[in-house]
């Protein structure tokens, strides 16, 4: 019980001094062991990822870290159907976005995970860049610390087949977190998958 009530301190404080000195502008990096690891460039008012996606035997991370206050809104990537939103005990309210058909003809779905509340229901039409929910610690696996755990699964179903790096993605092209602003992302094409960055910049 002890090294329990000393591991949420260590969480808290942690995701404290975050919040005070590394809270925007900042991007974990992927470690030696990632296979191609993206340059990233991240705007100095995008609230900073504190872990990037990887796919390592025994150690795999589908998704990227976005950590922000509780309560900050989630923004959908890009428009689309909700296909899922519910609660679990692992990753508590989460939501799944199924997106239209690229030039491919196939598919692909974002999923947002340890939400603090959900807004948008199963069968919504959203766009990109509409508050789906607010971000959170609900869920074991979220440790405490509060993040938006943000997964991208490109023309496929199949968090493990088909799961792939954000970061690949975004709408001013690889590695260029894009901030969401409606003048230039309300009216982009969906011949190509591209996302905006899930939680608004200051």
């Amino acid at each position: 019980m002890k090294s329990t009530a000393v591991f949420l301190a260590l969480v808290l404080s942690l995701s404290g001094c975050l919040s005070e000195e590394k809270a925007y502008g900042n991007a974990a990096g992927y470690g030696r062991s990632y296979h191609s690891p993206v340059e990233i460039v991240i705007p100095s008012n995008a609230p900073s990822i504190t872990q990037q996606f990887r796919r390592i035997e025994d150690n795999e991370h589908y998704g990227l870290d976005v950590h922000a206050p509780i309560g900050t809104p989630v923004l959908a990537a890009a428009g689309g159907e909700v296909i899922k939103s519910y609660w679990g005990p692992a990753y508590g309210n989460q939501i799944e976005i199924l997106h239209p058909a690229d030039s491919s003809g196939k598919t692909s779905r974002t999923r947002y995970v340890h939400l603090e509340d959900r807004v948008a229901g199963v069968g919504d039409q959203v766009k990109r860049g509409e508050q789906i929910g607010t971000l959170g610690i609900t869920g074991f696996l979220s440790s405490g610390f509060p993040h938006l755990h943000f997964e991208t699964l490109y023309r496929g179903t199949s968090i493990v087949h088909s799961a792939d790096d954000p970061n690949l993605y975004w709408v001013d092209g690889e590695g260029q977190i894009t901030c969401y602003d409606p003048r230039k992302h309300d009216y982009l094409s969906t011949d190509k998958f591209v996302l905006i960055y899930p939680v608004p910049c200051k």
